[in-house]
């Protein structure tokens, strides 16, 4: 399952595809960006969140480091993106080690 989510990650990032999951209880649908390990070895990805549901709400607008261990139901959109959101470093100083960025 873990492998399954890395390579999907990786693929819609490529793609910049939005991507709708359910971490943490709350659903949330984002553009992921970034693909790696952080400071404490956990493996992470760095997304902009688009909209959601529940907790997502709050942080709509927004980056958001998610920990992979506790995303579920991931779900690629057809929708795609197409720029960097502010903020947006593709050398992010959180990550020990990136795996997949755009």
């Amino acid at each position: 399952m873990y492998s399954y989510l890395l390579e999907e990650l990786s693929k819609t990032i490529g793609a910049r595809m939005l991507i709708e999951f359910e971490y943490q209880g709350s659903m949330y649908v984002v553009e992921p960006h970034l693909l790696g390990r952080n400071h404490m070895k956990q493996d992470c990805l760095l997304a902009w969140v688009v909209s959601g549901k529940g907790a997502a709400d709050k942080l709509k607008g927004s980056w958001y480091t998610f920990m992979l261990t506790e995303i579920t139901m991931v779900k690629p959109m057809e929708q795609r993106f197409t720029k960097h959101r502010p903020g947006y470093d593709p050398y992010e100083s959180s990550m020990s080690r990136i795996y997949y960025r755009i």
